[in-house]
């Protein structure tokens, strides 16, 4: 449907901390800038439009670091999307308070977006729940065609209504994973190649492979807590969960940038 509207460690770390989360989400033209808000929160600013990608979260002690700096004050962003409606990925008072005040579409899944229904402005809700996948099938999706980008919502594996996203715009082309728990899942001649790939190193997901198969010009760890960011920085984090590291990794900390 669519809608309109191993144990080495290989020292592939890399990391431009250009600036803070930028008063405008688009960045200067023929470049984009992906900045880490947060858990699994990040703003994206392409040439033709900006972002916000889980964006409102709470932090979990051990699981996911504090969102720094906060997404509610961004001036600018063209769309806001939620994977899925768990606490550490979605608020929605502050999606609300955030998508009423800069006029920024909403996509989610069911559970988000009625969650929005009677804070946010109906034209400005677009719902994306693809339906579920046969035991042991592939993930389904749905598209929604903006003027400014196409959105295709894969339903992903991870509690009830979970989406991972790739976002199609003239300039730009990237994919958020979520916390999907199975990329083995995901068709990747769906995805074609990507410049950018957002993902969590979750145990049993294939995400290893699934990055090596996509070769995406870069890929960005999420769902990083403070103290595993500290492992990872001293060589320590992702040994312990496969036995390599694909090439073209990005690490940021909350409110670090890499720039396209």
């Amino acid at each position: 449907m669519t809608h309109s509207l191993g144990l080495r460690w290989l020292g592939r770390m890399q990391r431009r901390p250009d600036s803070d989360l930028p008063e405008k989400g688009v960045d200067t033209p023929m470049s984009t800038k992906i900045t880490l808000i947060g858990n699994e929160g990040f703003l994206v600013g392409t040439q033709t439009a900006s972002f916000l990608i889980d964006a409102f979260c709470g932090a979990i002690t051990g699981m996911a670091g504090s969102a720094a700096p906060r997404a509610r004050d961004t001036a600018k962003a063209d769309l806001i999307l939620v994977t899925h409606a768990h606490w550490d990925h979605f608020d929605a008072f502050e999606v609300a308070d955030v998508a009423n005040r800069i006029g920024a579409r909403v996509i989610g899944p069911a559970a988000a977006i009625n969650e929005l229904r009677g804070k946010v402005p109906a034209e400005q809700l677009v719902k994306l729940e693809p339906t579920r996948a046969a035991r042991g099938g592939m993930a389904p999706s749905e598209k929604a065609e903006l003027p400014f980008a196409t959105i295709t919502a894969f339903r992903t594996f991870h509690g009830i209504g979970h989406n991972s996203y790739l976002v199609e715009t003239p300039s730009f082309r990237f994919f958020h994973d979520g916390d999907n728990e199975d990329t083995r899942r995901i068709d990747t001649a769906a995805l074609g190649h990507l410049d950018a790939l957002l993902i969590g190193p979750w145990l049993g997901s294939g995400w290893v492979e699934f990055i090596e198969k996509l070769n995406p010009t870069k890929w960005f760890l999420m769902h990083l807590s403070d103290e595993e960011l500290d492992q990872h920085e001293a060589g320590k984090f992702l040994p312990d969960l496969c036995d390599h590291v694909p090439p073209n990794l990005v690490t940021l900390r909350p409110g670090q940038s890499f720039t396209f």
